[in-house]
This record gives structure tokens, sequence and C-alpha cells, in this order.
């Protein structure tokens, strides 16, 4: 009885020692990883190595609270884990595995297969699956200066040009001694003076010449400063839509190639999943070879091609999109489940300071330390401000987006005909010696 006495008080003990565990003074080796912008190095102006990161000021922060030591131990293999065996892993996960570490301080996703064998923090980064390639642009030809209008437009600009010059000549022959537009060329050249924003030599001056020359300024001045603008804008942003708004219509694309990063856990989920549409499109990376890329040779293809697309989670494209010259394309969503929770840290299997890293990691995300960094490192030093990203599309204008011009300019037109009709009718009545003219007449005098 007394034996078991003491076996109870000494496991209280243990647990009371746990619960209480401290970690100030402690000296934790932290296996990890040298990646943009979670961890590198750089040479500042003392030419001294500094290491920063994403992941630096995250274990700086927890550091000032909890009062530990740590070295960092770079991964020999710069694989992140996934098992190579029987008991034997790789990677992070293989030196946390097997004794060499004491942690794991890296943007290491949280999913079923490591938490066998390490216990996680709660995430302090939430993740998702993307997809990133470069914008499409348009190709110009000889003939680009006509793309701001659609063939429709042109043809309907070149008829008002010709109304225009008809209902001019029109006037002109009933009024000869006041409108010089006697020839059709006269008639013409006015219309293209105005049609280009430059000074005809004359200008009509009957009331119903004016009518008509007053609509065609109004219709050259809208069909002049649509086209400046619209042929400036696809000068400067010349970009198409790619129709993809999911990870899985890249399967929809198959002179579009795809590939993810091999040792992540994006590659695992697309190796392992019993998704269909991930297992078809694993098997297609495999086929053509192309699922097997280190960060930069992947980026670098994505720039230089425009039939590449690089799968990652989400924190590498929102820092893969921030550089110059901001012409990258992001899909996020996805119909099947996300591939992780997030990043968190690691901890050999059953160990309580996975627990009180979780509580401080927890206290970080509620006093906004947290969003600090992230804007720190994904916001901040960004290259692409929302002025500099290009616009979401540039397209053609047809008729329909701009008939109410056309209808305005008709309208003139009509109105001019109407004038001249009047007009007309006035000389009718002059020529019969009309009573009521007469009379006029002799008032007028």
């Amino acid at each position: 009885m007394a034996t078991m006495v003491l076996l109870w008080a000494l496991l209280v003990s243990l647990l009371q020692t746990n619960c209480s565990l401290s970690t100030e003074g402690l000296l934790l080796n932290m296996s990890t990883i040298l990646r943009q912008p979670f961890l590198y190095d750089i040479v500042d102006l003392d030419n001294k190595t500094k290491r920063v990161g994403y992941i630096q000021d995250l274990i700086n922060e927890l550091q000032l609270r909890m009062g530990f030591e740590y070295n960092y131990l770079i991964v020999p293999d710069g694989n992140y884990g996934a098992p190579i065996g029987n008991d034997t892993w790789n990677g992070m996960i293989g030196e946390l595995y097997h004794g060499r570490a004491d942690m794991i301080a890296a943007d290491l996703t949280v999913n079923a297969l490591r938490s066998e064998v390490v216990e996680y923090t709660v995430p302090f980064m939430r993740i998702d699956l993307g997809v990133v390639y470069k914008k499409p642009t348009v190709k110009f030809g000889v003939l680009a200066y006509m793309m701001p209008f659609s063939n429709r437009v042109w043809l309907v600009i070149l008829g008002s040009l010709f109304v225009t010059s008809a209902a001019l000549y029109f006037f002109g022959m009933f009024e000869t001694n006041k409108d010089r537009f006697e020839s059709v060329v006269s008639c013409l050249y006015f219309g293209l003076a105005c049609l280009f924003a430059q000074g005809p030599e004359y200008y009509p001056k009957s009331i119903s010449a004016r009518t008509t020359a007053v609509a065609w300024w109004f219709f050259s001045l809208m069909m002049l400063t649509l086209y400046t603008s619209s042929l400036t804008a696809m000068l400067t942003v010349n970009r198409v839509q790619l129709p993809i708004e999911t990870v899985e219509d890249l399967l929809d694309y198959p002179d579009f190639h795809y590939a993810v990063e091999p040792g992540q856990a994006t590659n695992l989920a697309f190796k392992l999943t019993s998704y269909e549409p991930f297992q078809k499109m694993y098997q297609d990376m495999i086929s053509r070879d192309t699922g097997f890329f280190i960060d930069y040779i992947g980026m670098e293809r994505v720039r230089s091609r425009n039939d590449f697309a690089f799968i990652r989670e989400s924190p590498y494209i929102d820092y893969d999109i921030t550089f110059a010259p901001c012409d990258l394309e992001v899909i996020y969503s996805s119909a099947s489940p996300k591939t992780g929770a997030g990043y968190g840290f690691a901890f050999p299997k059953g160990s309580p300071l996975a627990d009180i890293f979780s509580a401080k990691i927890l206290e970080l995300v509620e006093d906004g330390t947290i969003a600090k960094i992230h804007k720190k490192w994904f916001v901040l030093r960004s290259q692409c401000s929302d002025k500099k990203k290009l616009a979401e599309e540039v397209s053609t204008i047809n008729f329909k987006e701009i008939q109410g011009i056309f209808l305005t300019f008709g309208l003139g037109i009509a109105i001019s005909f109407v004038l001249f009709g009047i007009r007309l009718a006035r000389k009718a009545l002059q020529a019969k010696g009309c009573p009521e003219t007469r009379f006029m007449r002799k008032k007028s005098r």
C-alpha cells in the first residue's frame, strides 16, 4: 500500500512538473530550412551575415515572452519531411523524429501523415492551394491601331462620314451663294477634317448645314476621345483573360503545363490523394516530367513561358506576386479539400512544449503581432501596388456600347433636314406671294 501511495505521489509530482514546465533559459536546437521570405541570410552594411525573415521575427517575439535560447540547424537534405521507408523520414521531420533536433521552426505544413510522428503547435499561418501563371498578353499585328473599335463600329463611322458629306452637299446645292460645299470632295474634306480634330478651310452658313456640322462635331469629338483612351490602354495594359477559376480547371487545357514542388505537402497531397482530379493531374505531371521543380526553377519557368503554371501553397504565391513586373495571375480556389490547415512548429511526439508554444502563438495572434509580421513580409515589401498592377481586361469597344453617340448624331442629321424642309416651305410661300407673307414684308419695312 505504501508503495502504491509513493508511486501515485511521484506521478502527481511529474504531472505538476510538466504542467509548470518553464522555458526560461532552455536551449532548443531548431531544425529549419532557408527559404525566402520565411528564413534567409543577408549581408548588412557592415559586411556581416544576418538571418532575417518571417520565422526569425516570430521566434524573436516568442523568445521575448518565453526566455529560451536557440540554435538553428539547417536541414542537410533540404526537405521538409516525407516517409521514405518503414519507420524512416527525410527532411526536418526526420531530424526531429530521430532525435537530432528539439523542434522544427519553419513553414512546415500541418497534415495528418506527419501528425502521426510529431506534435504540432497551433498554426501560425493559414494556407490554401493555389496556382500562379503568367498573364496572357495580346499580340499586336500590323493593324493594331484599329483594335479599339470593332469592325462594325468602323463601318458605321465610315457610313456616318458619307451621310454627313451627302447632307452638306445636298444643302450646298440650294445655298450656292452662302455655302461653298459645291463638290463631293469638299464635303468629304470637311467631314475628315472635323473627324481628325483639324480646322477646315470654311464652315457652313445656312441653318441646315450648321445643324449637320454641329451633329458631326459632337460625333467626331466622342469617337476621337474613345479611340485615344482605348488605344492608350491597349498599348500599356495588353492583357486577356484565361478562364481558370480553380486548380482543377488546368485539366481542361491539354497544351498548358503545370508542376508542383517536390518534398512539400503539396506534392504529397497530389501523390497520396484519393481525389480523382488530383490523381489525373499527378499522372499528367509524371507523364510530362514536369512535376519536379525547386522553387526558383519553377518560378523562372512561370515568368518565361505563357503555357506553364506552378501549383504552390498560398503564402509562397503571395510572396511571388510582389515582384515586378507584376505580370502574374493567381487562382486560390479549389473544389478539393485543402492540403493542410496551415504552417506550425513541430516537437517530438508527446512533448509538453507543443502546448506551451501553442498558447504563446495564440497570444501573438490575439494581440496582432503575427498580423504585423505578415504585413511586414508580404505587404510592405511589395513592388506591385494597386496602381502598378495590370488591369483586369481591356476589350474592343463594340457598337452596342456606344450606340447612344450614333443615335445623337442621327438625331442631329434629322433635325437639319427638318430645318431644311422649313426653309424650303418658306421659300415656296414667298414665291406664291402669300398674303401673310406680303403683310410680314410690309411690316418689316
